[in-house]
């Protein structure tokens, strides 16, 4: 018998951001993209964690949506199987979404990779990725109960809570996203047990964010824009980077078109202060996640090590030991 496809909400960009019609073609204005996600979305009351999923260089559409789904199918059995490892969730109901955007060229690898990472550039500084994704976070925020701290003696709390996950360029996408929608928010904010960078100056908070083979600059966080993700803004958690020296996309060609190999080979290295190390565990073995720092490099090194040709291991991230940080990182948030 087979098995029913997962559920997966998806949500187009074309190549300037803008956000499209289901119809995968017609833009949609700026005055009606809260109407379009109240529509499309859907949110249900009983959901108890929200999934953001914005993928890499050169997938389709198609593409896309399975590495989505094959990515949640992985949180969803892992849920399933073992929830004596993420006792602060109880009664796991999730909600996945896709965010899809035109990753590819019409030229070959690799030397379409600089017309996508200015691509990716384009429609993050002069285009609507910032504007659309920062409207998502809006929403799922006005229709999520907010998470509130439980008793002092049980560290939990209850509510909806957001978890936002890039992999390769889409890593950029999302960090310009979020940086976005904490322009916008002021006034309040909830007070959970979780991770230590809550801000009273943001009414809700990005719950947790995991980064698979980003392709930013080992040095990104140093340096304008990515730096601003240091500072108060409504992401309350760590940025969980995961980095394999198998990802030769990320490695060789990388350096020859920024000068640097990217986090996603090596790690971040910079700013020391803020950065922490751990290994990516396997299924059984709990994480104890850094206190204090606001960038984890994830040695991912033992399980990603496809040899693809040209891009090595750039997407040899679907597997359980990669739902299992997803789901660690949202047990914690707890």
């Amino acid at each position: 018998m087979t098995r029913p496809l997962l559920p997966v909400t998806t949500l187009d960009l074309d190549k300037n951001g803008h956000l499209l019609h289901t119809d995968g073609r017609t833009t949609i204005a700026d005055t009606d993209i809260a109407q379009h996600l109240e529509d499309h979305l859907r949110l249900r009351e009983d959901t108890t964690d929200i999934f953001v999923f914005v993928h890499g260089w050169r997938t389709k559409p198609a593409t896309a949506l399975t590495s989505a789904r094959n990515l949640f199918t992985h949180v969803e059995t892992l849920a399933a199987t073992q929830p004596e490892s993420y006792r602060r969730i109880p009664d796991f109901r999730p909600h996945y979404i896709a965010v899809r955007w035109p990753s590819r060229d019409n030229r070959l690898l690799p030397t379409d990779y600089e017309p996508v990472k200015q691509r990716t550039q384009s429609m993050s500084d002069q285009g609507h990725v910032p504007r659309v994704l920062g409207a998502i976070l809006g929403y799922l925020n006005t229709h999520r109960e907010t998470p509130e701290p439980g008793p002092e003696t049980m560290p939990t709390a209850y509510g909806q809570y957001l978890h936002c996950t890039g992999h390769s360029f889409g890593s950029r996408v999302l960090l310009h996203g979020i940086l976005e929608a904490s322009k916008r928010l002021a006034d309040g904010g909830p007070d959970t047990l979780a991770f230590d960078w809550d801000d009273d100056a943001y009414p809700w908070t990005l719950d947790s964010l995991t980064l698979f083979q980003p392709a930013l600059p080992a040095d990104a966080f140093t340096t304008t824009p990515y730096k601003r993700i240091l500072d108060a803004n409504l992401l309350n958690a760590p940025v969980a980077m995961t980095y394999s020296p198998a990802d030769t996309a990320l490695g060789n060609l990388h350096e020859k078109k920024e000068d640097q190999v990217a986090i996603g080979h090596l790690g971040a290295t910079a700013p020391q202060d803020h950065l922490a190390q751990i290994t990516l565990q396997d299924v059984t073995t709990p994480y104890a996640f850094p206190r204090g720092k606001r960038l984890i490099n994830v040695d991912a090194s033992k399980l990603y090590t496809a040899n693809k040709p040209f891009v090595g291991a750039h997407s040899d991230f679907f597997h359980p030991e990669s739902a299992h940080l997803l789901l660690s990182l949202a047990n914690r948030a707890r």
